[in-house]
């Protein structure tokens, strides 16, 4: 019995964040539809079956009519030519990825993904990415987050006598900072919360227990801190999650793209049982 409720908690979450992932993704491309030394992990490309089973939809590759976008094949092109993303993603709900880090990098051209047959290149932290034959969105740098978090970050395109460089510095994390992880929490109107977060948005934290939920109230009692009521909350297993949207300026020289975006995600969780 302890086991089967078990398999339907880490079922929930894993549907919770695959939920998540959907609306990260969504949110991606209407931003591109809108828009006009630790060793790097260097994926060998990400073919569009791979993408799919990867966020469960189509993301970008979709048309409104639900239908697979085909690449645009492009020989050489120019950066002026090119829409370029970079998007972060930090931590998540499965304990082996709370403390990772993700950077994305992709390019369009007029809205559509881009398929690279010429003599492209593009570097990331010194790293040669493999360009061709696949659809150019790619997973420039994987790992820890303590490796990347505040340290520069780099990414040369060139095609003929083109180039362009992108640098940023890598976002800091989020941290909840009370209560510790695996804490033992009273189920009270007023759960206190205190966390950190540096630059962008912060989207909400969110307290659950065993098929409950609850909004925490931020900026309450003070700044950084949250109040969050679970006093009608079962007792068992629970977690504690902070979701924030990451805000990095990136610097461009050489040619320049023809349009930039940046951005992404970041998470911060603890489990708790709630006593």
């Amino acid at each position: 019995m302890i086991n089967s409720l078990r398999y339907a908690h880490r079922g929930m979450i894993m549907r919770i964040q695959r939920s998540i992932l959907l609306i990260l993704v969504a949110l991606f491309c209407s931003q591109l539809a809108g828009c006009g030394g630790q060793q790097t992990t260097v994926s060998q490309g990400v073919s569009v079956a791979q993408l799919a089973n990867r966020s469960q939809t189509a993301g970008p590759f979709l048309s409104q009519a639900d239908r697979w976008v085909p690449p645009v094949i492009l020989r050489n092109p120019s950066p002026r030519q090119l829409e370029v993303s970079i998007n972060i993603t930090m931590g998540g709900y499965d304990r082996t990825t709370r403390g990772t880090i993700m950077i994305g990098l992709g390019f369009q051209s007029n809205g559509r993904p881009v398929q690279f047959a010429g003599q492209e290149r593009l570097t990331c932290n010194g790293a040669i990415m493999p360009l061709h034959n696949r659809v150019a969105v790619f997973e420039v740098a994987e790992g820890l987050t303590s490796i990347f978090e505040g340290k520069a970050f780099s990414c040369i395109y060139s095609a003929g006598s083109a180039s362009a460089t992108l640098v940023f510095t890598v976002p800091s994390a989020p941290v909840i900072r009370s209560p510790q992880d695996f804490a033992q929490l009273p189920r009270r109107t007023n759960t206190h919360i205190s966390y950190h977060v540096q630059g962008g948005k912060l989207f909400g934290i969110v307290a659950l227990g065993p098929f409950a939920k609850a909004l925490a109230h931020l900026d309450t009692p003070g700044k950084l801190q949250a109040t969050v009521d679970t006093s009608a909350f079962p007792k068992g297993p629970g977690t504690i999650s902070l979701s924030q949207a990451l805000d990095f300026q990136v610097t461009q020289t050489g040619v320049p793209f023809k349009s930039l975006f940046a951005g992404g995600t970041a998470m911060a969780m603890v489990e708790v049982t709630w006593i």
